[in-house]
């Protein structure tokens, strides 16, 4: 998080890229100070920390150890490296963290809210600012969702705020099976800094309240988990330039008034009515006298957290593609991509109370019509509805709600809507773009880009969801499954960081159990699923070093991971979950599910009892490493004991991964894993007509498997297939994002058979990280065996800097280009044929001239630079 406003911690973690020209450049050493001036920083004196001069490669998370931090207070920090000849950088710019609200008794204003009116209420509360100011920060909690403004202006440019979380105790009705709500809870607050909108005068705050999930009562399938009205928290902490202090909190002088918005729910939809507008509303001068007092709430039992997550915002537009009217007044636009966010409407001359219906969806019957079969059926069709104030030119978007959709259909114009009349508004968690691939296959690109639009999608509120529209739940075994991927693409770490604290408040702190949402809001899985509480923060400690939440979490991942020893009979083999509850097994395999859900299950087990054994040896922790290795080993005996067909060299029915769950655990016997093998390339065979025939967990298992078997030409014939069931059949059926099912029966738009965009970056473009490795410390280059391509390249901007690796054949030569930031380094493998390549240069210069450079296992080491190699593709 760069110059962030509120962190939520006294041990804040400093990390850095470095920049250098020329090869091999790495740092040897660091010195981080940090101060509560940019001055004292400057002239290094009076410094809150000062770490001297630190012997170390380590650029990343570096916990500062300096005086105690305050709240609300801002501190200023810098870096110097030393390079690999012990020289001296030059000092980074001077970088900001804020701190936030840390402790209970910092909070001093009042959670307020309104009657039991409809619709979204206003509210507002004024103050004067006496004198200047040098500092001023807002820090604002909602239940629900809130949008704040200051003098009339929205505060800020996020949306849907603040971060969705289960926010307080609630009576839990309907669920589908019986649930303890057994865990902990959590409320976020943004903040924001606002000093130099503060001049000396009367100002004047107002605020907008939508319902969010806090106050959900449209979608009650997964069961009925409203907490009530929404309320929120305030409070701006002024510091003014003689050095005194004030605050300004929410409390019962402010007012309300019923809003413009008459209806809002996320899974439904908004109706705005723009006669009820009320101008100047939240300007200082507005006259408040009819207004009502606010009622003063209960404050939630969740823990004020900041809200670290990257926010909801408007991420761009999209034109439609074609308009077609279907009749009197009403049209269906195409916006030709299936996405998530809203429509921009625009009318023109229309009567003041004139209606317009928004209806969306991701398909269109051949008639031309909506088809709302993907998201449930026509009893949860998203609409807005917007009825005009009269004004000549009117443009509207929903505040407090967000589609899933690619085509709108709009009634109720007048005459020629015109060409602006429907603009798609793009909506979701504003990571950053780190990552990209493309290769000489263009279905093999539609794939990427339609997983990227996925993930996208569905990242909102800091919940990975499973599909933007019709069940909007952070499904833990969705969200994990993806998460490789989703690192390799976007900038992930703050995010899952919040995630894997909503999967650790929903666990039952008592027997163990994680549900299969997280935050909890009902839904269906399995061991996969609650697995995600270990796999994730894995996946999190391998692509950032980040070791705060093996230190925050590792007790309820023990938790876990105890709970599914005694969810068996044996300690080995996972029989059931919770009582009258789910258990999947792998999900939407192509036709009917036969694989046991017993395998799944038992893979589950073994592999975070694995991982769990591994963070035990990263802590340190070496009696529960020892523990969670043998048991590790004792569930792949069982697992071979009890699935293992020793006449047929098949595990349970030889299909569906039952097989590649056996090789992903590493539990085949050596001596039957050449039979095993043959028949599995021969059950996935593009002659004999093989296919995809697995479900969300097994799928990225089988692609990986065989291109660690070096049959990469096999999984690309399973990706590219366009006859059911394979990615390619989605594109041949139109789809502009994955399905949720192999058919296209549901769902058009779930990201969880997106793990194969991880694979395209690891075993098409060549670009991995090493086993060994952590943080991308070291890359692993290595073009594929395949005649199916001719190019593939990919670029993953890292913790340590930009990796990018790219190979193409040029006549009989393959050609590869390789570039590495400081402080990181590749290995180029190289074909086990091969004897020596033609050429190897470093930004245009020749390496090794005239030096024998091989090592006996065809790797090259390389540091940081610009790397350009070739050799003859037939060695």
């Amino acid at each position: 998080m760069p110059n962030p406003v509120a962190i939520h911690t006294e041990a804040p973690c400093f990390s850095w890229q470095l920049s250098a020209d020329g090869r091999n450049r790495a740092q040897t050493a660091y010195r981080v100070t940090v101060a509560d001036d940019p001055g004292k920083l400057s002239a290094e004196r009076e410094l809150h920390w000062d770490s001297g001069k630190v012997i170390s490669n380590n650029s990343f998370h570096v916990v500062y150890e300096g005086a105690r931090l305050e709240s609300d207070t801002r501190y200023y920090w810098r870096v110097v490296a030393w390079d690999e000849t012990d020289r001296e950088g030059e000092p980074s710019e001077t970088a900001s963290f804020h701190i936030g609200l840390l402790q209970e008794e910092d909070w001093s204003g009042q959670w307020i809210g309104a009657p039991d009116i409809a619709g979204s209420p206003l509210f507002r509360g004024t103050f004067p600012v006496g004198k200047p100011c040098e500092r001023a920060v807002v820090y604002f909690a909602c239940l629900g969702y809130g949008e704040l403004y200051l003098d009339g202006s929205k505060v800020g440019d996020h949306v849907l705020d603040p971060n969705w979380s289960d926010y307080d105790d609630r009576t839990i009705e309907g669920l589908l099976y019986p649930y303890n709500d057994n865990g902990n809870k959590s409320v976020y607050y943004v903040a924001y800094d606002i000093t130099a909108d503060l001049t000396v005068g009367k100002h004047s705050f107002g605020t907008m309240l939508g319902n969010g999930f806090y106050n959900q009562t449209a979608r009650t399938v997964e069961g009925r988990m409203s907490y009530g009205n929404p309320r929120f928290l305030l409070q701006l902490m002024i510091k003014y330039a003689d050095g005194s202090e004030e605050r300004i909190v929410s409390d019962g002088s402010w007012r309300n008034e019923c809003g413009p918005i008459l209806f809002d729910n996320v899974f439904v939809g908004e109706v705005y009515d723009a006669r009820r507008e009320i101008e100047g509303w939240c300007e200082p001068e507005f006259d408040e006298s009819d207004w009502q007092p606010v009622h003063i709430m209960s404050a939630p039992s969740g823990v004020l957290r900041a809200q670290q997550c990257p926010a909801d915002k408007v991420m761009g537009t999209i034109r439609p593609i074609c308009r077609t009217q279907l009749g009197e007044g009403c049209y269906v636009y195409d916006m030709g991509q299936n996405f998530s966010g809203w429509v921009r409407l625009r009318v023109r001359s229309t009567p003041g109370g004139s209606r317009f219906t928004l209806r969306f969806a991701e398909e269109l019957h051949p008639n031309g019509t909506l088809d709302f079969t993907s998201a449930g059926g026509t009893d949860q069709i998203q609409h807005d509805v917007y009825i005009s104030r009269g004004d000549d030119t009117e443009d509207y978007e929903p505040r407090f709600v967000w589609h899933g959709f690619r085509y709108v259909e709009i009634s109720g114009f007048p005459g020629d809507p015109g060409d602006d009349a429907a603009i798609g508004v793009i909506v979701h968690a504003s990571v950053d773009s780190v990552g990209s691939f493309e290769c000489s296959d263009e279905t093999l690109n539609r794939i990427q880009r339609m997983y990227r639009w996925s993930q996208l999608s569905n990242l909102h509120g800091g919940v990975p969801s499973d599909c933007p529209h019709r069940e909007r739940l952070g499904y833990t075994g969705d969200g994990h499954i993806t998460a490789k991927a989703a690192i390799y693409n976007f900038g992930m770490a703050s995010f899952y960081r919040k995630w894997v604290q909503d999967i650790g408040d929903a666990q039952n702190i008592q027997t163990g159990f994680v549900p299969h949402t997280a935050p909890f809001n009902g839904g269906g899985g399995g061991p996969g699923w609650g697995s995600a509480y270990v796999i994730v923060p894995w996946l999190l400690y391998w692509a950032y070093g980040d070791l705060s939440l093996f230190r925050d979490h590792y007790e309820g991942m023990k938790r876990w991971v105890d709970y599914l020893k005694g969810c068996t009979d044996d300690g080995c083999i996972v029989e059931r979950e919770e009582p009258g509850s789910w258990c999947l097994g792998d999900w939407c395999i192509p036709g009917s599910i036969e694989l046991p859900e017993r395998i799944v299950n038992t893979y589950f087990h073994a592999y975070v009892t694995k991982l769990l054994g591994r963070i035990a040896h990263v802590l340190g922790r070496g009696d529960d490493q020892r523990r969670y290795e043998a048991r590790y080993a004792d569930i792949c005996l069982a697992f071979n004991e009890r699935f293992l067909d020793p006449e047929l060299n098949r595990y349970s029915i030889g299909r569906q991964g039952a097989d590649i769950f056996a090789y992903a655990l590493g539990c085949v016997p050596p001596e039957r894993e050449p039979a095993i093998r043959n028949r599995l390339l021969m059950q996935y065979s593009e002659a004999l007509g093989g296919c995809v025939d697995t479900g969300i967990f097994g799928t990225g298992l089988l692609f990986d498997t065989l291109a660690d078997w070096g049959e990469t030409d096999t999984a690309i014939a399973l990706a590219v297939r366009d006859a059911y069931p394979g990615y390619g059949y989605m594109i041949k059926n139109g789809a502009t994002t994955l399905w949720e099912r192999w058919d296209g029966l549901e769902s058009r738009n779930h990201p969880m058979f997106g793990s194969i965009s991880a694979w395209m970056f690891e075993h098409l473009a060549g670009l991995r990280m090493c086993d060994e490795s952590v943080a991308f410390a070291r890359m692993v280059v290595k073009p594929p065996v395949t005649s199916k391509l001719a190019y593939a390249k990919a670029e993953i901007s890292t913790i340590r800097g930009t990796y990018a690796a790219g190979w193409e054949r040029d006549g009989d030569l393959l050609v590869l280009e390789a570039a590495v930031p400081v402080n990181g380094s590749i290995v180029i493998e190289l074909p086990d044929r091969l004897r020596k390549p033609v050429s190897i240069f470093e930004s245009g210069q020749p390496l090794f001239e005239g030096v024998d450079y091989m090592m006996e296992d065809n790797r090259i080491v390389l540091g940081s630079g610009h790397y350009r190699a070739s050799w003859l593709a037939s060695q």
